[in-house]
């Protein structure tokens, strides 16, 4: 089975990110997510670490902005084997046979 990776880039994501990390809990493929929250004002980053452990976030002293927070999280997925990458926004959710 290939491994898959799910990245995430957050700010400011409370509005969405329960949905957006509830439908890959359901998704009918194992993945892993791998989040990075742009330092996030809001409550985001306590939310996820909270309510989904098994979720590898990296939260940034700064936002680095969109393509770079994809960069980090596309590299650490790297240098851990991952086959493929599916980037998903904080707003977006996936259906269980997306993927």
């Amino acid at each position: 089975m290939k491994k898959i990776s799910i990245i995430i880039v957050t700010w400011k994501g409370m509005k969405w990110i329960d949905q957006c990390l509830n439908s890959i809990r359901e998704s009918n493929y194992p993945a892993t997510v791998f989040l990075i929250d742009n330092n996030s004002p809001d409550e985001t980053h306590y939310f996820i670490k909270k309510n989904y452990p098994d979720v590898r976030i990296t939260r940034s002293d700064r936002n680095l902005g969109f393509g770079k927070a994809n960069n980090i999280a596309i590299r650490q997925a790297l240098s851990e084997g991952f086959d493929y990458f599916f980037l998903l926004n904080q707003d977006a959710y996936i259906y269980p046979d997306s993927i």
